[in-house]
């Protein structure tokens, strides 16, 4: 099989087998998780049973199409800091542009516990991670080796949105900075040669979202709390759905095409 129709196939089958996962495996996960769980157990239990088959399935993947999808890359601790710094201040910055324009509120709900905290940051981490394993390590290399770097960053990242669409979301701004956030880790993985930018942007985007600043769910708090509950007005889709976020990562993702165009020049 040629590397294009390898890659045409493997997005084809990714696509599905990851649609697959979200629609059936929270069913599931639901009547295995005890009725008497806390809600942080419960979450945990319910992301474990998700999030722990798409793992699976992106390292079978990788496997079976001949690349490595857990992959750090080199210098793993700078792309992680970076990854990070990213994560952080792209979230901070909308919910700061949010507020200047009036759309950003207290929300109701309790602050958690830093021990409640600390275990929700190590569950969106893994959940981070599955996703990146599967998107970023298993079917971006694929689709880069069959189409270019482009071409297959493009191709992961639709994907990547594919996926949450298939998990619920709907608004047509959502759809446009899933893409976007699947470019800009994408991108981050290209410049780092691996996942480790990639899983620490990821990750610290979400848990910054989540459990800093309480915006997802909007309106309230997930089953872990946050350090701080605030809401966006209109919409239960929060950020993802926002202008504000789509202007964020447009502005996050020039400085990683800079970077890569002087890659390929020098």
């Amino acid at each position: 099989m040629t590397p294009s129709a390898s890659a045409a196939v493997a997005l084809v089958a990714g696509t599905a087998v990851a649609a697959a996962v979200v629609l059936v495996m929270p069913a599931v996960a639901e009547r295995l998780i005890p009725a008497s769980s806390s809600a942080a157990t419960a979450e945990t239990l319910f992301n474990a049973a998700v999030f722990g088959c798409l793992l699976a399935a992106g390292a079978l993947g990788g496997g079976l199409f001949a690349v490595n999808a857990f992959t750090l890359g080199t210098r793993p601790l700078a792309m992680v800091a970076a990854g990070t710094l990213v994560g952080v201040s792209g979230v901070l910055l909308a919910a700061a542009v949010a507020a200047a324009l009036g759309t950003l509120q207290v929300g109701t709900g309790t602050a958690s516990a830093g021990g409640v905290l600390l275990w929700g940051a190590a569950v969106v981490l893994v959940q981070a991670g599955a996703e990146e394993v599967y998107f970023r390590g298993w079917l971006q290399p694929v689709a880069v080796r069959g189409w270019g770097a482009a071409s297959g960053v493009a191709a992961a990242s639709l994907a990547f949105t594919m996926l949450h669409a298939v998990g619920g979301a709907r608004a047509p701004l959502s759809f446009v900075n899933l893409f976007l956030g699947g470019l800009l880790f994408g991108m981050i993985a290209l410049l780092g040669r691996g996942l480790a930018g990639a899983v620490a942007a990821h990750g610290s985007w979400n848990g910054a979202e989540q459990l800093l600043l309480g915006l997802d769910p909007n309106p309230g708090v997930g089953g872990f709390g946050a350090a701080m509950n605030f809401d966006l007005v209109g919409g239960d889709e929060g950020l993802n759905a926002s202008l504000v976020m789509t202007l964020v990562l447009l502005a996050l993702l020039v400085p990683a095409v800079l970077l890569l165009r002087r890659r390929r020049a020098a």
